[in-house]
């Protein structure tokens, strides 16, 4: 790792490292009639809450979300994954277990293509591939500032900002899920644009897949397989179909889509791209890709995914 490599990675930990010891998380007052046991419904820790499954202050009731304060244990969690993954992807050898434990195995099966032997095939991922990926998303980081994130009791999601001479931003989603707080999506962004305006409890989740989408088909920091298995992950069913059907030869390396049409439809969208806008038009989003001076218009709508917090992009068409 060069000098300024470690300089930047060195100032990301202080400040991590840091975080919340001017101001330390007070303890959560029980009140009268309160109990924190498996007596009281739904046992799914809110934000605050501990990941290891200790007391949390209680979800509100309806779950909503809101915006994250540094000292929230969602927050830190976050900070330390990117903080351990871009010190991991500047050593060689495989990453530190531990690192991979906080991987959601949602995300792996994402990343973790192709799966060429049998372990590889029942687990539906490839660690090593996984691995792979992950380094070389982390060394595409020069650096990164503190995430900004939105949390409800099981999922939360974040954007942090990069460091000049790297990519714009990151995005991270976690959720609840195997007892604890997992990484269930993390991309890099390189096109610069405003921060979305969402309403409602499910507003920055969508907003989030929204830009998702977009740096998977416009960010210049990944190669074109590795943003097609982003969209692999983002599509749904209909979608994926629609644009990249796989063949039989794809079944057979675990894609549920062909990685080559989708990498296409990346560079068919996305090559030359200067700038986008998102904005929210009732149950869809207008979306504006920019080519210097020309602005062609699309319709985006999503739908529901299977976990919490997850959206996924079911048509994108052109105005």
């Amino acid at each position: 790792m060069t000098s300024s490599r470690l300089l930047l990675a060195t100032l990301l930990l202080s400040l991590v490292g840091g975080c919340g010891k001017t101001e330390p998380t007070k303890p959560v007052e029980t009140k009268p009639g309160d109990k924190n046991d498996s007596t009281q419904g739904s046992s799914t820790p809110g934000p605050g809450s501990s990941n290891t499954g200790g007391p949390g202050p209680t979800p509100p009731g309806p779950p909503g979300t809101a915006l994250l304060s540094p000292n929230d244990p969602i927050q830190q969690f976050a900070e330390k994954f990117v903080t351990d993954l871009l010190k991991a992807s500047t050593m060689a050898g495989a990453f530190p277990q531990d690192l991979m434990d906080r991987v959601s195995p949602s995300f792996l099966k994402v990343i973790g293509k192709p799966v060429l032997t049998e372990a590889d095939k029942k687990a539906s991922f490839s660690v090593d591939a996984a691995q792979a990926w992950l380094r070389r998303a982390g060394t595409a980081m020069n650096g990164v500032g503190l995430p900004r994130g939105h949390g409800s009791p099981s999922a939360a999601v974040f954007v942090g900002s990069g460091i000049a001479g790297g990519p714009d931003r990151f995005l991270l989603r976690v959720v609840q899920e195997q007892g604890g707080w997992k990484v269930a999506w993390f991309e890099l962004g390189a096109v610069k644009t405003a921060e979305g305006k969402t309403t409602g409890p499910d507003g920055p989740f969508q907003d989030f897949a929204v830009l998702a989408f977009l740096d998977a088909i416009t960010a210049n920091t990944g190669s074109k397989d590795d943003r097609a298995l982003l969209l692999g992950g983002l599509l749904s069913a209909k979608l994926k179909n629609s644009w990249a059907e796989p063949f039989q030869q794809d079944k057979d390396r675990g894609y549920d889509f062909s990685a080559v049409k989708l990498g296409m439809k990346a560079d068919e969208f996305g090559a030359g791209i200067t700038g986008f806008t998102r904005t929210a038009d009732g149950e869809a989003y207008k979306i504006e890709l920019m080519k210097g001076q020309t602005n062609t218009a699309y319709t985006l709508k999503l739908t529901k995914g299977a976990s919490e917090g997850e959206w996924l992009v079911d048509e994108f068409t052109k105005q």
